[in-house]
């Protein structure tokens, strides 16, 4: 990741970058480069003991890069689970 991500322009950093892959307007597909790292650790650490925590939208200034597209691999927030029927074990 960390060569596309400098191909966009992004400069490396040692805590890294943070990528969401979500949808714009008209369901449009679209990668942010986010320096809020640990919001995405949160996420994660969330999503994996099956709480279904659904992200915010980052500060503007937490936006490096905004990309048309998704790059890969990537892991589903439970409600885009759902929304692609791809619903796999309830949350409690």
């Amino acid at each position: 990741m960390g060569r596309r991500v400098r191909a966009w322009g992004v400069a490396p950093r040692s805590e890294g970058w943070g990528l969401w892959n979500t949808w714009g307007e008209g369901d449009l597909e679209v990668t942010l480069v986010v320096s809020a790292v640990e919001t995405t650790v949160g996420l994660l650490e969330s999503w994996s003991r099956s709480r279904g925590v659904d992200p915010v939208l980052p500060l503007p200034s937490q936006n490096a890069v905004i990309r048309h597209g998704w790059i890969g691999p990537m892991t589903l927030a439970p409600r885009a689970a759902r929304r692609a029927g791809l619903g796999g074990r309830p949350l409690s």
